[in-house]
């Protein structure tokens, strides 16, 4: 039988060295993830040294007093704590087993007893005097120490201070390129996730002439504490260098990297820690939407960016609210793509906008300018590509005043609604968009910004949208800005029935802005093709609605104040979905700056083919003196909220809240009710140095912002937003 001709032949053994060389490298182990050196611009590990006494200011660092104190000065401007009902907790390092003692100065109290705990375990009790010593037990473990305390059947009790007695030999840890210098007593943390292969390596140089006593340790524990690998120095006769090479099985979790320390005398250096392959243990949750293709890359006539203010997500029907508030934007959310964990960088207007508009959200300047040779803004880059740009805005912070207004080439600040007995800024800012629409080419691409102050207060819905929402009955309170300030401050008491007739205007107020889209979409639908417009629905921040407390918005970051809406429309180009990947303000700027620029910006564009959720949002409500700041993984939220002064906390006014640190488990406790500062575990531990890096790396974007110079128009309205 004939074989088959000469050019099959060749093609069939070409098929099969390519069969063979798939084969092989299917079964070849995969790759070695990059490494990363195990400091980098991502983290800020603990360095941690045993002090004397521990620092009223509020700090990440260890030695700090966490939660349950309320802070004042005395006559000659000394600070005082006094503990709150239900125990206070202080914060202590230990990196030496052996006894020590905890020491209070009292400026007042008296009577009864004072008891320190370690979690369940009672470590002494004493009376309470001018000096208190709490004998402290060797083996409380190694790095921070969480102490609870509780004063019971005292009166008065002020805190002056407290120390922790006797401590090491102070450390130093100094990081010079890739090198960690150590000495002294001294304990360098770090935590890093990991969800499948992981290493690390690095070269260990002891000190040149060290002293008889010094001891240096690298230990790599897993989540229980439980150690994976030490090594120590000296050790077994070992005085010299020595290499770091440390391999993992694969199981997902956390790795916990301590570098310690002990003893006076010069330093060591570890050389190139790196750590490769840690990753954030992804869950179901935050998978789900990862891979997203939007049909065209056409690029649409009309793009609109519609942002409510003060809108929390829980408000629309779409992310569960059962009020019946916003059907036109439910309908949206049906037909376009619905992102279910949406969340904004600030707890006010001008902060946020700033992030949405250039993709960097400010960490401390966010009351300042834009900058005018700053970033780049949404607006150039879409007037860059051809699109006629217009902004219309019933909030004073968008506004020429403060920069926002930089590449578009029209800007209409709409003052309606605000200071009478209804509020209709919407209608008012739809009309005045529609107007300068009609004053382009009809060939004209389009970018336009709306930005209204609904559901805004003040929360004044015409009728017959208040009755139906917030129907007299057994509570008569308006909704006006007075009237909401007073209650925030503390002048006006609420009756019966006041805080659910407010919540019931805040929403009527919703319901009118929903409305007005409805009008709004059709108006848009006679100048262009649905198929040829991109709309982007969401909001600048959340509001208060007594969910801790309080009132109105911008000195909180709990998920009522940051969880927004984001819902991207655009028929013919998205098929409708529900996104459950955790996304915030920086992913929408990327996004609408993916429509007109090509590569990839500042956070992750939503319409690329694969994006990968971020295993950390952060937060900051960078206009409070001193700021507030948050760090949110998919378990855990952490805010450190320093304040200026001693002004620590969140709130202001009604439901002020005085925890220098805040740390929420947001699946056992989704209203963030029970704070855990100082819980050991080590993703809290992580989120503190992502969060501490995060603070520190916004520094450099913001050093050319300038106040605004704001004049007696622009004044007159923030005070009628409740601003001022």
């Amino acid at each position: 039988m004939q074989g088959p001709p000469a050019s099959l032949r060749q093609r069939l053994i070409l098929s099969g060295l390519l069969s063979v060389a798939l084969l092989a490298l299917a079964c070849r182990p995969p790759a070695p993830p990059p490494a990363r050196p195990l400091l980098d611009d991502l983290h800020q590990p603990d360095l941690l040294i045993e002090a004397a006494r521990l620092d009223h200011r509020p700090s990440l660092d260890g030695h700090r007093f966490l939660a349950g104190w309320w802070p004042w000065r005395d006559g000659e401007g000394r600070v005082r704590l006094n503990p709150l009902e239900g125990g206070s907790r202080l914060e202590i390092v230990q990196l030496a087993a052996r006894p020590r003692r905890l020491v209070l100065d009292l400026a007042g109290g008296t009577g009864g007893e004072v008891a320190v705990r370690f979690g369940d375990r009672l470590l002494a009790q004493a009376p309470v005097e001018a000096t208190i010593e709490l004998p402290l037990p060797a083996d409380l473990p190694l790095g921070r120490v969480p102490l609870d305390l509780t004063f019971s059947g005292s009166r008065d009790v002020a805190l002056a201070g407290a120390a922790v007695r006797p401590v090491a030999h102070p450390g130093e840890i100094e990081r010079v390129g890739d090198e960690i210098h150590q000495q002294g007593t001294s304990l360098l943390e770090a935590v890093r996730p990991v969800a499948g292969r992981h290493r690390l390596t690095g070269r260990f140089v002891p000190p040149p002439a060290p002293a008889p006593d010094q001891r240096f340790v690298l230990r790599v524990e897993d989540a229980t504490g439980r150690p994976l690998v030490e090594r120590s120095w000296p050790d077994n006769g070992l005085r010299g260098a020595f290499d770091l090479t440390f391999d993992a099985p694969p199981a997902p979790g956390w790795r916990r990297i301590r570098l310690l320390a002990q003893g006076a005398g010069p330093a060591a250096t570890w050389h190139d820690l790196r750590w490769e392959g840690g990753t954030q243990p992804t869950t179901p949750r935050a998978a789900a939407g990862a891979e997203t293709t939007a049909p065209t890359t056409e690029r649409p006539k009309l793009v609109v960016l519609y942002v409510l203010d003060a809108l929390r997500a829980d408000a629309l029907g779409a992310y569960g609210s059962p009020r019946g508030a916003s059907p036109t934007l439910d309908r949206l959310a049906q037909e376009g793509w619905l992102f279910a964990n949406h969340r904004s960088t600030a707890p006010n207007t001008l902060p946020s906008t700033k992030a949405l508009l250039t993709g960097h959200a400010p960490r401390f300047r966010g009351g300042w300018k834009i900058p005018a040779d700053g970033l780049p803004t949404l607006a150039e880059q879409f007037a860059d590509a051809g699109y006629r740009t217009g902004l219309f805005s019933g909030n004073v912070y968008v506004s020429p005043t403060y920069g926002t207004d930089r590449g578009f080439e029209h800007a209409a600040l709409v003052d309606g609604g605000t200071t009478g007995p209804v509020n209709d800024n919407a209608a008012r800012i739809h009309a005045a968009a529609e107007a300068w629409l009609d004053t382009l080419p009809a060939t004209a691409s389009v970018f336009l910004y709306l930005h209204t102050i609904h559901p805004h207060n003040p929360y004044t819905p015409p009728e017959p949208l208040r009755s139906r929402f917030a129907p007299r009955g057994p509570s008569a309170i308006d909704g006006a800005t007075e009237t909401l300030l007073d209650v925030q401050r503390g002048r006006r008491t609420l009756a019966d029935g006041d805080r659910e007739r407010l919540r019931g205007l805040y929403a009527g107020a919703l319901a009118y802005n929903d409305q007005q889209i409805g009008h709004l979409l059709d108006a848009l639908a006679e100048r262009f093709a649905p198929q040829d417009t991109v709309l982007a629905v969401t909001s600048d921040h959340g509001e208060e609605l007594f969910d801790h407390g309080g009132l109105l918005h911008g000195y909180t970051l709990y998920r009522e104040m940051i969880e927004i809406p984001l819902i991207l429309w655009a028929p013919g180009r998205l098929a409708p979905r529900r996104i459950a990947a955790a996304t915030d303000t920086t992913d929408l700027h990327a996004t609408l700056r993916g429509l007109v620029v090509s590569g990839e910006p500042a956070g992750r564009n939503l319409l690329a083919s694969q994006w990968s959720p971020q295993p950390v949002r952060f937060a900051a409500a960078a206009s409070v003196p001193g700021g507030i700041f948050s760090a949110r993984s998919d378990r855990l939220e952490l805010i450190f909220a320093p304040r200026q002064g001693l002004g620590w906390g969140q709130g202001d006014g009604l439901g002020r809240s005085k925890q220098p640190v805040y740390l929420f488990d947001l699946e056992g406790d989704p209203e963030q009710r029970l704070n855990l500062a100082g819980d050991g575990r080590p993703e809290a531990a992580w989120l503190r140095e992502r969060l501490r890096a995060w603070i520190e790396s916004g520094r450099p974007a913001e050093d050319g912002a300038t106040p605004p110079a704001e004049d007696e128009e622009t004044r007159r309205q923030l005070e009628a937003l409740g601003y001022l």
